[in-house]
């Protein structure tokens, strides 16, 4: 996060942990961010899959995609992730 906040030109990122308003219901946080946001980066992980939270993300990023005709969401791969059975 330091690196890419502070990198030329600097990215401007949104962390729940500090930038999703307290009190307020996280679907709107999370809706709210994503649709101010240039992009959204999801950076796939087995903590990615399995997190209820970071699926809706991608849900509604990828209905903004489709809505919207908005290609705004990048994904990145960290780690193989397994296929469920």
């Amino acid at each position: 996060v330091p690196e890419l906040e502070s990198a030329h030109p600097p990215f401007a990122l949104c962390l729940h942990k500090r930038d999703f308003q307290p009190g307020r219901w996280i679907v709107d946080n999370i809706i709210d961010s994503i649709e101010k946001s240039h992009r959204t980066l999801f950076v796939l992980s087995e903590h990615f899959v399995t997190s209820e939270w970071c699926r809706y993300e991608l849900d509604f990023s990828h209905f903004r995609i489709v809505d919207e005709h908005n290609d705004s969401a990048v994904l990145v791969l960290l780690e193989p992730i397994k296929k469920e059975t």
